[in-house]
């Protein structure tokens, strides 16, 4: 049975621009029972709030089939008042590189909670020969979203990324998509349909609860619940890519590991350590 989150009722990514999620065409909505609480809001009944607390740090690891390809690490900073509401920015910092490709991203996400949705995001691109910066903002009170130069950057906005488009109320980018695991009671073999992805009113994510299982990383041994993640039409979490999310089977949900099919091999991010609030 598929739980339907809809934009009335309450969200998933790495966010690597070759690789990650971006605008889309509309994808067809499944049909699906009543909507379920919002994911975020009062009615959730989560244990612990949407987003980490401030000052959390997480490391990673990330591979390229058997390949050693660099790092990333994913923060979170004090609250700010963005487009008049608070917001905590969250940094995901990707570098290295395989292959001779040089993949050096940094991509800031400013987001709130209440239910869980993105106000603006600044991100900053260099992957091979792709190199582009912008600005996301997703909070301009007219159901559209807009992209445009971001002050100070070294590189323009790619020539075919569309500039404007449709985004459905409270969206999410594809960082604060890491965190819609902590807004859902993920139930064995649930799957749920959030249409609240930018770029268009019915872009759906799917999300189904695959698996529970121990899993052993750099970071040491969880209980961690895997979840096979999709928005239609998307780089990372598009059909084809089979991308499984690995959360701690706990209320944190902590990202401990993500995998996804790539034309070079398997891409894998790992935790390979913890620090700061949620660190141990």
């Amino acid at each position: 049975m598929t739980t339907k989150v809809g934009p009335a009722a309450l969200a998933a990514a790495l966010g690597l621009a070759a690789l990650a999620a971006g605008p889309a065409p509309a994808a067809a909505q499944a049909a699906g029972p009543a909507p379920a609480p919002e994911p975020g809001g009062a009615a959730a009944g989560a244990a612990v709030p949407a987003l980490p607390p401030a000052g959390t740090r997480l490391e990673y690891g990330l591979s390229l089939g058997p390949i050693h390809a660099g790092r990333a690490t994913l923060t979170v900073g004090e609250a700010a008042e963005v487009n008049g509401a608070e917001a905590r920015p969250v940094t995901l910092r990707v570098e290295g590189g395989a292959l001779f490709l040089t993949l050096d991203d940094s991509m800031v996400s400013w987001i709130a909670a209440g239910p869980l949705r993105t106000l603006r995001s600044e991100r900053t691109l260099h992957e091979g020969p792709h190199k582009e910066a912008y600005r996301l903002e997703l909070d301009g009170g007219d159901g559209r979203y807009r992209i445009s130069p971001l002050p100070g950057a070294p590189y323009q906005p790619a020539s075919d990324r569309p500039r404007s488009g449709p985004s459905p109320a409270d969206a999410v980018d594809d960082v604060a998509v890491l965190f819609l695991a902590r807004t859902l009671p993920l139930d064995p073999g649930a799957d749920y349909e959030i249409p609240r992805f930018y770029g268009s009113e019915t872009h759906a994510i799917r999300i189904h609860v695959a698996e529970r299982r121990s899993m052993r990383v750099p970071a040491g041994r969880f209980r961690v619940v895997g979840l096979d993640v999709v928005i239609p039409g998307t780089g990372l979490f598009g059909e084809k890519r089979h991308a499984r999310v690995y959360v701690t089977d706990d209320p944190a949900r902590t990202l401990v590991q993500l995998t996804a099919d790539s034309g070079l091999g398997k891409l894998r991010l790992y935790l390979t350590g913890e620090g700061g609030a949620e660190g141990g």
